[in-house]
């Protein structure tokens, strides 16, 4: 019988996985198609620090989202990676990630997205007679589910918005000081220092 692989070659192969989860979600998301592995890691570190930033000067702030709309997102996002025994996307902040990307994307892009979150609610009102946020979670699950299946019968929309936010949730995610140091096991990879701005420092 083979000698088992090390808990370390494990730990890598998990972490080089996840890494290629992260570079082909976004290879998926227009704005980052065709960006190396390094730029990838660096837009996300970037957009990360604005959270940080955002969160010290003004935490409810919110440059794309109403309350509403972020809270969809929330959800959404933690449905698709959700709390284990790790800290899920809502813990690393996925929501006011995809606010702060969305806000640095053509307007029309900007609008694909919102025009999606619309659509997840219309859909959770036919099927739930109530939007997503106040749906149980079963219920969350099974739209889910229905737009992801293969030979799914939702409408190209919600599919295509499906994949967007799934790819949003992957990058954002694995570039955040939860997914690097948690997930990858990549302990003080990216430095995440927080709100630099002189007038933000105690």
């Amino acid at each position: 019988m083979a000698d088992r692989p090390a808990e370390g070659t494990m730990n890598r192969r998990k972490a080089l996985k996840n890494m290629s989860l992260v570079l082909g979600a976004a290879s998926s998301v227009p704005a980052l198609a065709g960006l190396s592995a390094e730029a990838v890691f660096a837009q996300g570190k970037s957009i990360h620090q604005h959270v940080l930033v955002k969160a010290a000067a003004s935490p409810t702030a919110l440059k794309v989202f109403n309350p509403h709309q972020n809270e969809t997102v929330a959800v959404l996002s933690e449905l698709i990676i959700p709390q284990t025994t790790t800290p899920g996307a809502r813990a690393a902040r996925v929501n006011e990630f995809i606010d702060i990307f969305l806000s640095s994307v053509s307007a029309s892009r900007r609008q694909e997205f919102l025009e999606g979150l619309q659509w997840i609610d219309s859909r959770s009102q036919a099927l739930f007679q109530k939007p997503l946020v106040q749906a149980t979670q079963q219920q969350q699950t099974e739209l889910l589910t229905r737009l992801s299946v293969p030979n799914s019968t939702e409408t190209p929309t919600g599919q295509s918005f499906f994949r967007l936010i799934k790819s949003l949730t992957v990058f954002g995610y694995y570039t955040s000081k939860v997914g690097i140091e948690e997930e990858l096991k990549f302990e003080g990879w990216i430095e995440y220092q927080g709100c630099t701005h002189p007038e933000h420092q105690a």
